[in-house]
């Protein structure tokens, strides 16, 4: 099927009133939609309140742009583009959260090399997610692989960006590595290989973190 055909059935089920949301936030609204037996996720801005519309709708062309980026990258979710309302259409991967799974997975070597591969191929490409930390960003599919979703604070590092801007891009290049760290080792920060150490790099917020915890 030809995307500009999906894009238009997608907004046409979206008129509907059966088309009700899964998870309604400040920011945005998600839909599953089945079409012609095959699922999809959408993403649209939440236009309820009129001062934060039109930052919400920038957002979701501002994702779309990272998955343009990251177009065939395996484990990324295909992307099929904007519809003329400005929702993002995405594929719809089947399986469930790192959170729900997260014990399932536990001493799965393979899970986390393929999760790692999958960070540094995302960084080669100029993306830095930046929130990874947070297990419902993290798709296990069911074969048991990762999928990354949620790029709503993720930075795009062109060769054209400003200084500042590949200060923030490195920053969260850091933190994603770490958080593959806390997920790997459930946070035994102690138990890191020497191998892994070469990607651990706590930041000066997250050490300052670990610290106060330990006091309460």
């Amino acid at each position: 099927m030809e995307n500009q055909e999906l894009l238009r059935k997608i907004s046409n089920e979206l008129e509907s009133s059966a088309s009700i949301a899964d998870f309604s936030g400040n920011q945005g609204r998600l839909f599953t939609i089945d079409i012609e037996e095959k699922t999809y996720l959408i993403k649209s801005a939440n236009i309820d309140n009129w001062w934060s519309k039109s930052i919400n709708k920038w957002s979701i062309k501002r994702e779309y742009r990272v998955y343009e980026k990251l177009e065939g990258l395996n484990g990324i979710p295909k992307c099929y583009g904007l519809t003329d309302e400005g929702c993002l259409v995405l594929e719809y991967i089947h399986g469930g959260s790192y959170r729900d799974k997260q014990f399932e997975l536990d001493g799965n070597d393979n899970f986390f090399d393929s999760l790692l591969e999958l960070i540094t191929s995302m960084h080669n490409l100029g993306v830095a997610h930046g929130d990874l930390k947070r297990k419902d960003n993290l798709i296990v599919d069911q074969n048991l692989k990762p999928y990354l979703i949620d790029f709503g604070t993720a930075v795009i590092n062109y060769d054209e960006s400003s200084s500042l801007k590949k200060i923030v891009f490195n920053f969260l290049r850091k933190t994603d590595l770490n958080a593959w760290i806390k997920h790997k080792y459930r946070r035994s920060y102690e138990n890191i290989s020497n191998e892994d150490l070469a990607y651990y790099s706590p930041t000066s917020v997250e050490k300052f973190y670990r610290k106060f915890i330990k006091r309460i």
